[in-house]
């Protein structure tokens, strides 16, 4: 997989939908920009196909699921075939990064009940209390201990922005909120 990262403001301040954000950032691909994560040769990759990926995200303040067009290339060096996702994406997961944000921030704010936060975002607790482990534990990773214990899960939410996305993905080789996948392994 390839990561795209291209807003750089703070991810509250986009003002366009995921799937806006998403379009947005495949128009804008320069492949040329781009190394291949396998052999690391740069200059190589060309378009190879598409692949319908679902994504549930956010319209009207509640869940809608949308389907994308996720481009996939191929680098001519080694061969190998790398998706490319943008930061709205969460590798191996249905949700987009805003839409957990906004749970996250409704469950640190203590908007709702945690009942009423999983009826109106459609999702089960055990999702919410997985989302909450990985942000918690990805939040940590970004800020470090000490100041992870004096910053608050909702304050934080308002200050990510598009550079830490991209800074934890070069840091960790792991998406910001992406769980642990087995095939992830070989990378590491």
């Amino acid at each position: 997989m390839i990561r795209i990262f291209n807003l750089f403001c703070k991810l509250k301040e986009i003002k366009i939908s995921d799937q806006e954000w998403f379009d947005q950032a495949v128009r804008s691909l320069n492949l040329s920009d781009h190394s291949c994560p396998y052999c690391n040769s740069k200059g190589h990759l060309i378009l190879h196909d598409v692949y319908p990926r679902y994504m549930v995200t956010l319209k009207n303040n509640g869940p809608v699921t949308v389907i994308l067009r996720v481009p996939r290339v191929k680098c001519i060096s080694c061969g190998h075939t790398h998706a490319l996702l943008p930061e709205m994406l969460i590798p191996y997961s249905s949700y987009s990064l805003r839409f957990v944000l906004t749970v996250l921030e409704a469950y640190f704010l203590h908007v709702h009940t945690v009942e009423k936060i999983c009826e109106r975002y459609q999702i089960v607790h055990s999702t919410l209390y997985t989302f909450r482990s990985l942000f918690l534990s990805h939040k940590r990773l970004i800020l470090g201990v000490l100041d992870d214990a004096q910053e608050k899960g909702s304050d934080f939410i308002g200050k990510i922005d598009g550079m830490q996305l991209s800074q934890f993905w070069d840091s960790f080789r792991h998406s910001f909120l992406q769980a642990y996948h087995a095939s992830d392994f070989h990378h590491r």
